[in-house]
């Protein structure tokens, strides 16, 4: 015998109607998952929250690749034609931007969001707010190329230019990137 919170026994039997199933089978099915999830080192909605993750994802238009690949194409593709993927990676940039920019009152929430989505691999994403109307951001990854770099912030620039800011300061090296911004005008 189990026992639960009215609210939530209501919605099992909601749920299992709309399942066209029977509550014990609904309830079981429920248990069963979460002790699946347990046997993987997980509860159930850190496994519910990853599955948001990618829906997110996917929903940007964020594709999963091999990291080492994209990295190294990214970088074959610069050393090849370095103004012209220059110039692709700041267009995309740019439309991201206003993409941002339209889910969220500033864009930078939403942009922030969507950099820790696609940071992939060791890589590590920060977006510092500072005094006045200042922005940091940093991007650090130890397989990143010195292609991938450039074009990753200027990626970024885009963005926030977009947003309405001018990039004060850009400060790359062997796999970091630390830009800085501030309000325009």
């Amino acid at each position: 015998m189990m026992a639960a919170d009215a609210k939530l026994a209501n919605k099992i039997v909601e749920l299992a109607k709309r399942r066209d199933s029977t509550v014990f089978k609904t309830v079981n099915d429920i248990l069963e998952e979460a002790l699946r999830a347990d046997q993987m080192g997980l509860s159930l909605s850190e496994v519910v929250d990853e599955r948001e993750t990618f829906e997110k994802a996917k929903k940007m238009g964020f594709t999963f690749t091999i990291e080492k690949l994209l990295y190294d194409v990214v970088d074959l593709a610069y050393s090849r034609n370095k103004k012209g993927i220059s110039e692709m990676w700041l267009d995309t940039g740019r439309w991201y931007g206003k993409y941002f920019s339209n889910r969220s009152n500033d864009g930078i929430d939403t942009f922030t969001e969507a950099m820790n989505l696609m940071t992939i691999g060791n890589s590590v994403f920060n977006l510092e707010k500072t005094r006045g109307d200042g922005i940091r951001v940093s991007c650090v990854g130890e397989s990143f190329t010195p292609g991938f770099i450039e074009v990753y912030s200027l990626f970024m620039e885009g963005v926030f230019e977009t947003f309405g800011m001018k990039l004060e300061e850009k400060e790359n090296s062997v796999g970091i990137i630390r830009l800085r911004f501030k309000r325009s005008g």
